[in-house]
């Protein structure tokens, strides 16, 4: 682990002081026989995480501020950026050291990487197709009820209201960019959009860090090393392991390789946590370390943040007819979806409605994904033809419902208060 000890952590990490509780000694226990190993999270790195949650990207954030400092650096900021991306650091004209020492670190391969990995993991990923977009959507629930998640969210308004569905579209946009067979060289699709995400999130962390309601004691760096770390653990570990349930069949080795897929594509994005898991083991000893970081304390802005994304479903205001009842039946699944996820007590914090028996409409996918899995297992050529059907089938729901098919991963013009 390598980090400064000078930076101090944030009032709002708890870990030393609920670890001990009968609800962090049960979560453990429970992911103890799962794993089918102890799971002991050591002093020094539950510190080392601690810090993290008050560390910014230090490359990316030097970038922004130096650009942000004259109106004339602001406007070049993201055309530099991706002038770098397309024709090489070599090609910008005139560039900032900042930027000269982020490219450097963007076109630098870190040591631990395995490409051949990075590729399984990508394929991995493509096998849930666009099923794990509104999972995704549905499991980010939980993190909004953690003031260090929900606070910047809220201040940028990124996801509620009007702007939520387009927000999750540009970020289903990242997923599938990310996750295409070798997007991540250079001229990637996938290394475009990680590295312009990295940009959109040192924007915020300069706009959000002076605002007078982010308490940077209290609550520490907004888009930390740490909610970072925890989002490529959703994005990896947590599906491969979750949708098992829904007949999924990944092995330790699939898993293993979406966790280090996405532990390139944090990369990119400017993530050097502390430490990182390398296998399911690992997995499930940092997801006992996520678990117990930040106390929950769900709220209105948690509450909007989940209702925005929910309403998405709905049917639209003009809906009449067959489409309206489309559109109410499509919502009460989905609600059924979220609350199979989640469980009833992290459903329940939410102040959605009770879906009833639409819960158990998930189950309805088992029989198909597990006929489908075992179809890709033993049939030749079968799991090549599932990869080329999910990747059209991403890229047409991306075409029919973002603008443009594109991602403008842009910050919003102005904060909501």
């Amino acid at each position: 682990m390598k980090q400064s000890t000078d930076v101090p952590i944030p009032e709002s990490f708890a870990y030393f002081r609920i670890v001990d509780s009968p609800m962090a000694k049960a979560l453990k226990w429970k992911l103890e026989r799962i794993a089918k190993s102890h799971l002991d999270v050591s002093e020094e790195l539950a510190t080392a995480f601690g810090r993290a949650m008050n560390t910014g990207d230090a490359l990316g954030d030097a970038y922004i501020d130096a650009a942000f400092a004259s109106p004339k650096g602001k406007a070049r900021a993201r055309k530099d950026v991706e002038q770098a991306l397309t024709g090489g650091i070599a090609s910008v004209s005139d560039p900032s050291p900042e930027l000269l020492a982020l490219f450097q670190q963007i076109d630098t391969d870190p040591e631990w990487v395995d490409w051949e990995k990075v590729e399984h993991g990508a394929e991995v990923f493509r096998r849930y197709s666009k099923e794990l977009y509104p999972y995704f959507g549905m499991v980010s629930f939980p993190g909004y009820a953690l003031e260090t998640i929900a606070k910047p969210l809220a201040l940028t308004g990124a996801y509620t209201g009007g702007t939520a569905f387009g927000r999750f579209l540009e970020t289903c946009r990242l997923w599938t960019d990310t996750t295409e067979p070798g997007a991540l060289r250079p001229g990637g699709a996938g290394r475009r959009s990680a590295v312009f995400v990295r940009t959109l999130h040192s924007m915020i962390r300069h706009t959000v860090l002076p605002h007078a309601e982010w308490d940077r004691d209290k609550l520490g760096v907004p888009i930390s090393q740490f909610g970072m770390f925890g989002t490529l653990l959703l994005s990896s570990f947590a599906p491969g392991q979750q949708l098992k349930l829904l007949g999924y069949l990944p092995t330790d080795d699939d898993i293993a390789a979406m966790m280090h897929h996405w532990r390139y594509v944090g990369h990119l994005m400017g993530v050097e946590a502390p430490w990182y898991p390398e296998t399911v083991t690992d997995g499930f000893l940092a997801q006992v370390l996520i678990s117990l970081v930040e106390v929950p304390n769900p709220g209105k802005d948690s509450q909007q943040l989940c209702q925005s994304f929910m309403d998405t479903y709905l049917p639209p205001a003009d809906a009449r007819g067959l489409r309206q009842a489309y559109g109410k039946l499509r919502y009460k699944a989905q609600l059924g979806h979220a609350r199979f996820y989640l469980g009833e007590e992290s459903y329940e914090s939410t102040a959605l409605p009770d879906p009833g028996l639409w819960r158990y409409a998930p189950l309805a996918r088992v029989i198909p994904n597990l006929t489908r899995e075992a179809l890709r297992r033993k049939v030749p050529g079968v799991a090549g033809w599932i990869d080329q059907t999910h990747r059209r089938a991403r890229h047409e729901f991306l075409d029919k419902n973002l603008e443009g098919g594109q991602a403008k991963f842009t910050p919003v013009d102005k904060l909501t208060r």
